[in-house]
């Protein structure tokens, strides 16, 4: 049996690294369904079924308002961060910065970053920072967006310069250099927080996969995806 798991694609790494074990002690498998919390939060209250949902703290308190979330199963599981990435090989722009940033972003012949009409939180922020710059437009001009995955995939296979999503995003992709993440006054802080759904078939199950993603020896590994344990 799989255990149905609509996550944000930031926690895939973690899970895959874990879903073995989780197999060992329950005889559940891992079945992922990847968006940002928006597009999670609107499948859920479209009636898709899952156990466990991986979202925003936001996103958690508003499917456990209109239902769809138990309340009190809920654990903050890790933060991310907003970083660039670049093809495997290709100069590293500096953006220690905020004007280095900038001056990359504006150098840069394409920029990939998730759609911000998905609600996806990495992307939202960018345009914000896009807009603080005054060069919002100039980015929309050049933009690949992503609808929900890894845009460093767009990177990886040249159909653009630059990325901007989470760092354990971007640490998904083969074939990129992740340079770092933007500068701390320009950053956005995200939260992933699980839950068990309302409409969960397993919830035993849904709370044991809860806990081990707040496990000390799981905690002890988040760094190695980009992520920081909470």
């Amino acid at each position: 049996m799989d255990l149905k798991v609509f996550t944000t694609v930031a926690l895939k790494g973690v899970l895959e690294q874990f879903g073995p074990e989780f197999r060992q002690s329950t005889g559940f498998g891992l079945a992922m369904t990847f968006g940002p919390a928006p597009v999670v939060v609107g499948r859920l209250r479209e009636g898709t079924a899952t156990d466990v949902a991986i979202v925003t703290p936001d996103s958690w308190k508003a499917l456990v308002g209109d239902g769809n979330g138990i309340a009190g199963t809920e654990r903050d599981i890790a933060q991310s961060v907003i970083g660039v990435a670049v093809r495997a090989g290709a100069p590293r722009p500096k953006i220690g910065t905020a004007a280095e940033f900038k001056d990359a972003l504006l150098k840069a012949r394409s920029v990939a970053y998730t759609d911000p009409a998905t609600g996806a939180a990495s992307g939202v922020h960018f345009m914000k920072v896009a807009e603080g710059f005054g060069i919002a437009d100039a980015i929309r001009a050049k933009a690949k967006l992503g609808s929900g995955g890894p845009v460093a995939e767009f990177v990886a296979s040249g159909e653009a310069e630059m990325a901007i999503q989470q760092l354990c995003e971007h640490m998904l992709i083969a074939g990129v250099d992740v340079i770092g993440p933007i500068p701390a006054e320009l950053n956005k802080t995200t939260t992933f927080t699980a839950g068990v759904a309302a409409r969960s078939m397993a919830p035993n199950e849904a709370s044991s996969l809860i806990a081990l993603l707040t496990a000390p020896h799981v905690r002890a590994v988040m760094s190695a995806h980009g992520l920081q344990p909470v």
